[in-house]
């Protein structure tokens, strides 16, 4: 039993390591998530089509928005980053879902309004 205790003190250890060198790591990019009271995602008003593989100052106003509009009960909040990576990907996904949107994973003109709506409601789509 004793050993047992060890093994998993240990294990918690790694896990509070692991997770602080990851934080360290990424240091450039903003993890935080805007107050939903007062949304604030003022990276540019430019609404290009994006997909999986973008990169740039619209993909930060992407990941501000969906971070606005996804309960983050319901999502891991976005790095906003700029790089529209698997994690990105996910939460388009899941976003068009819940807005009723066709769930392909691009954003173009038709996500773009619902998040333009959703980001700056006092509400979660989802």
């Amino acid at each position: 039993m004793r050993k047992n205790r060890i093994v998993l003190s240990l294990a918690g250890a790694g896990l509070v390591v692991a997770s602080a060198i990851g934080t360290a790591g990424s240091a450039a990019a903003t993890t935080a998530t805007p107050d939903q009271a007062s949304p604030s995602c003022n990276y540019t008003n430019s609404e290009p089509t994006l997909s999986r593989g973008s990169s740039g100052t619209a993909v930060k106003q992407l990941q501000c928005e969906l971070n606005l509009s996804l309960s983050p009960s319901s999502h891991t909040p976005l790095n906003i980053d700029g790089s529209f990576g698997p994690a990105t990907q996910t939460a388009v996904y899941q976003f068009q879902s819940c807005a009723g949107l066709s769930v392909d994973g691009i954003v173009g003109p038709n996500t773009w309004g619902s998040l333009d709506y959703w980001y700056q409601s006092p509400n979660y789509v989802c």
